[in-house]
């Protein structure tokens, strides 16, 4: 079964607007279309650029993105789950380099999604968008150092906060944000407006905020889009490779993302290879580095860290101080819609408490003395509505499979290998890597072991 995209390109339904782009999805007699929305006059006011290899990248990150939203892999995948994902004509003005790392790019965004992709590139004559009249003028951009990817999520704050402790007096920071759905715009906002109220880093950055997802314009029959964003930080680095290229050649991306989720190790073995999610997986990104080389992008991607634990990154922020004042505003959640086993509700509440990536950030500031369960929609340990024994509510899945995976305690050794089966190719790292983890387990069980109830802690083996 084979997905079959044609991109088409119209002009623009105004000034300023990139609305032109439609996405023709075929699967044998089925015809699906739809157009993409792309907020692209921050970024264009910024680098005033669209002819470049770097637009190029940005354009092609942000089709990739819009495709992968487009195709629902519970519809047009055999199996449920990978999806055959052929582009006939994705548009390009510098063809004949990206055919040249054709493969390589193939390969690249297959492991990224868990899918197989085969993307044919076609002659753009370049995109018809026409800026805005009232465009903004960022007069002299050689002062920022860095650019960094900015989400609303804890990780990302705390990248921010340290790389603004470390921004020397006569430079600023770049922060690049994304929003699809509308809520992680509202949590960068939250932030930046309590950096503005506080006075914390005045003139020291700027941000740029975007939109890009798949747009509302009626083109026929709708179907449900992908539920999953895997491919959400090839858009991100898009982003901020576009932005940060025009800075300067060798200005660095940084990624801030902790090594645990980064590496996304499968606690059980139907959860490897593809059906692991890899958006920072140091794989992923080793590869797409060597492709922007091979373009002539030469703009460094860093994560700093890719060997540390989210605990670890709160611990060790370099302005504690500031970090608690934000916290909260901040949002780690992957599954906040889902809320009908919540506790508690209300609009502060916006952390299911149930998903790997809230159960992460609750051992991490349990580590700090910061944890507090009346911030999340379920307590996971004295849950009304969740029931971690009833197999037919799908909330607490996550948890158990974590609670299983802590039982079975794997050792340094049986981590590598799963790591190395999961896409790990860097064998000179492969220590560091299974330590990362290591120690989110033990983290993990100190959480347990001070939180939990006595069915939690025998389920996770502790007892």
């Amino acid at each position: 079964m084979v997905a079959r995209i044609e991109i088409e390109l119209r002009e623009p339904s105004k000034r300023g607007k990139f609305d032109g782009v439609i996405i023709h999805l075929y699967k044998g007699n089925e015809h699906y279309s739809t157009n993409i929305n792309f907020d692209f006059n921050p970024l264009f006011s910024f680098a005033r650029d669209k002819e470049s290899i770097v637009f190029d990248f940005l354009f092609f990150s942000v089709l990739v993105y819009n495709i992968d939203r487009f195709i629902n892999r519970h519809i047009f995948s055999l199996e449920g789950w990978t999806r055959v994902i052929e582009v006939t004509n994705l548009p390009v003005i510098h063809v004949g380099i990206f055919q040249q790392v054709k493969t390589q790019m193939d390969n690249a965004v297959s492991f990224l999604t868990g899918d197989i992709w085969n993307i044919n590139y076609s002659q753009s004559e370049g995109i018809l968008y026409r800026e805005r009249e009232d465009i903004r003028n960022w007069g002299d951009i050689s002062v920022y150092e860095k650019v960094s990817l900015f989400s609303g999520g804890l990780d990302s704050l705390i990248g921010a906060i340290d790389e603004l402790e470390m921004i020397p007096q006569n430079k600023k920071l770049l922060l690049i944000s994304h929003k699809d759905l509308g809520k992680e715009g509202v949590d960068q906002n939250s932030i930046m407006s309590i950096f503005g109220r506080q006075h914390l880093y005045d003139n020291k950055y700027a941000q740029i905020q975007t939109s890009v997802g798949i747009g509302k314009r009626n083109l026929g029959e709708r179907i449900a889009k992908e539920s999953t964003f895997r491919s959400r930080s090839l858009l991100f680095i898009g982003m901020g490779i576009y932005a940060a290229n025009k800075i300067g050649r060798n200005i660095p991306l940084i990624i801030p993302e902790n090594g645990t989720i980064a590496l996304n190790i499968p606690l059980v073995p139907s959860r490897r290879s593809a059906c692991s999610t890899r958006t920072t997986h140091p794989t992923f990104m080793y590869r797409l580095q060597n492709i922007l080389g091979e373009i002539g992008i030469a703009t460094p991607m860093h994560n700093p860290y890719e060997f540390k634990t989210k605990g670890e990154m709160v611990t060790e922020s370099r302005n504690t101080e500031v970090l608690l004042q934000l916290i909260d505003a901040s949002c780690s959640c992957a599954k906040r819609s889902h809320t009908h086993y919540w506790d508690n509700r209300g609009n502060n509440i916006k952390h299911c408490g149930m998903c790997l990536p809230c159960i992460y950030r609750r051992v991490s500031l349990y580590l700090n003395d910061l944890d507090d369960a009346r911030h999340y929609g379920t307590d996971v340990f004295n849950g009304g509505r969740f029931d971690i024994n009833n197999l037919n509510q799908k909330s607490p899945r996550d948890f158990r499979t974590l609670l299983d995976f802590i039982r079975r305690r794997p050792s340094l050794e049986r981590i590598e290998k799963e790591l190395l089966i999961n896409g790990i190719q860097d064998v000179s790292r492969i220590r560091e890597y299974a330590a990362v983890v290591d120690r989110t387990i033990e983290q993990i069980i100190m959480w347990i072991r001070a939180s939990g109830n006595n069915e939690i802690k025998r389920k996770a083996g502790i007892i």
